[in-house]
């Protein structure tokens, strides 16, 4: 067992202790009492208090410290149903972030399209294109990141400003560029989080994110004229969707044949 392994099994006992030296809801030490009490360097702590996170025994936040967890609690779920609905703020893709916002002021930048942006905005690669960076949750706290890319039919318009106005890019892109109806495709992968993103969502560096990326069709030209990807912590949140039956699977269904039967002698 591994130095930092041992620091961990050393604080989930604690935990699990009856009375537990650290319950649910309550704070680790900080890194310079656990380091001075287990005589290793602030990096073997890290590790050790990763793979705790990883479990989903604690939460690591950069400034405010480590949050004790409860390991049976079931993650959030988030609705990335394929129904879009809309409300005051412009269009919604999950019903509990209806009135979720920015953190802080979306930075914007235009960069060279990423390889993988541009097949999937059907750019030649090194194109030019816009990212719109956010930071959004409740209350001011950091729940997800969303990423936003959009090609050359940004320049100049106010789809580089900060602020995009009532209904946001979807309502620009729709109604002032006339790209109206527009149409959504999405897929749902993972990867670990980057230092920026861990720090960013005050988890550790390499957590499991989810990752949901969102194509967005023209409504008149059928191209993509934006991608969004967004990054959850996977640790808290899990996608959960309604499985629906298709007219194969309608009931009542015709009885499976003998030699498909579980636990029928072959």
């Amino acid at each position: 067992m591994t130095r930092y392994e041992e620091i961990a099994a050393e604080l989930r006992a604690r935990m699990d202790a009856d009375p537990p030296r650290y319950p649910i809801g309550s704070r680790l030490p900080g890194y310079g009492p656990l380091t001075d009490e287990f005589g290793v360097g602030r990096g073997v702590l890290t590790e050790a208090l990763g793979l705790l996170a990883l479990e989903g025994r604690i939460k690591v936040a950069d400034r405010s410290g480590a949050v004790v967890l409860d390991p049976a609690q079931p993650p959030e779920s988030i609705d990335v149903g394929t129904t879009v609905r809309r409300n005051d703020l412009g269009y919604i893709f999950n019903a509990a972030a209806g009135h979720w916002r920015p953190i802080t002021t979306p930075p914007r930048r235009w960069l060279p399209a990423p390889p993988h942006i541009a097949r999937l905005l059907d750019v030649p690669k090194g194109s030019e294109i816009l990212q719109r960076h956010r930071v959004i949750g409740p209350d001011g706290r950091a729940v997800l990141i969303a990423d936003s890319y959009l090609p050359d039919l940004a320049r100049g318009t106010i789809l580089e400003e900060a602020s995009t106005g009532p209904g946001g890019i979807y309502d620009r892109l729709e109604h002032d560029l006339g790209h109206g109806p527009l149409t959504w495709t999405r897929t749902t992968g993972a990867r670990a989080a980057t230092p920026e993103q861990a720090r960013e969502l005050g988890i550790p560096r390499g957590a499991a994110l989810l990752v949901l990326t969102r194509i967005t069709h023209s409504g008149t030209t059928g191209r993509p004229v934006e991608v969004n990807i967004t990054y959850v912590d996977g640790g808290r949140f899990a996608v959960e969707d309604i499985i629906s039956r298709d007219e194969t699977a309608h009931w009542p269904t015709t009885p499976a044949t003998a030699e498909n039967r579980p636990g029928q002698p072959q």
